[in-house]
C-alpha cells in the first residue's frame, strides 16, 4: 500500500479563542476523523512567524491503495461534526483548494537503487543552500 500526507493548512478566525481552537482542534477535532478509511497517524504543528499566512498544519498520514477514497472518508467525517455540534466556528483554510490539493505520496526508498557515484560538485553548494533560504 502506497503512503501520503495530506496538509491542512488553517487558522483560528478570531485570537481571543486560539487555546479553545487548539484544545478542540486536537482533543475533539483530531479523535472524531480517526477512523478514516487509511488514516494511521495525525499531527498538528504551529508557524510562529507573526507575518505567516497559516499559522497551523495538520499532517494526516494515509496508508491506502485508494487514496481518493480515504479522503472522502475524513471529509463525511468532518461534515458529520457539524450537525452534531462538533466543529469549531472558528476555523478558516489558509490556503486555496480549487486549483491544487496538498497532497503528497512518500517515496518508497526501497525502490531506488543508492547511486554507484557520489562526486557532485561542490560548486553548487551556494545556489542549493540560497533556495531553501527563508528570506
Amino acid at each position: 500500500m502506497a503512503r501520503y500526507n495530506f496538509h491542512v493548512f488553517s487558522n483560528c478566525t478570531d485570537p481571543s479563542r486560539e487555546e479553545e481552537f487548539n484544545r478542540w482542534y486536537t482533543h475533539i477535532h483530531l479523535p472524531d476523523l480517526s477512523g478514516a478509511k487509511g488514516l494511521v497517524s495525525a499531527r498538528r504543528y504551529v508557524d510562529n512567524d507573526p507575518d505567516s499566512t497559516a499559522k497551523y498544519l495538520a499532517v494526516y498520514e494515509f496508508e491506502t491503495d485508494d487514496v481518493e477514497e480515504s479522503l472522502q472518508s475524513l471529509y463525511g467525517l468532518a461534515a458529520e461534526c457539524w450537525p452534531k455540534g462538533r466543529h469549531i466556528d472558528c476555523m478558516e483554510g489558509a490556503l486555496d483548494l480549487s486549483s491544487a490539493v496538498p497532497l503528497y505520496q512518500e517515496i518508497d526508498p526501497e525502490s531506488l537503487e543508492p547511486p554507484d557515484d557520489v562526486n557532485y560538485s561542490a560548486d553548487a553548494q551556494e545556489a542549493v543552500m540560497s533556495s531553501f533560504s527563508r528570506g
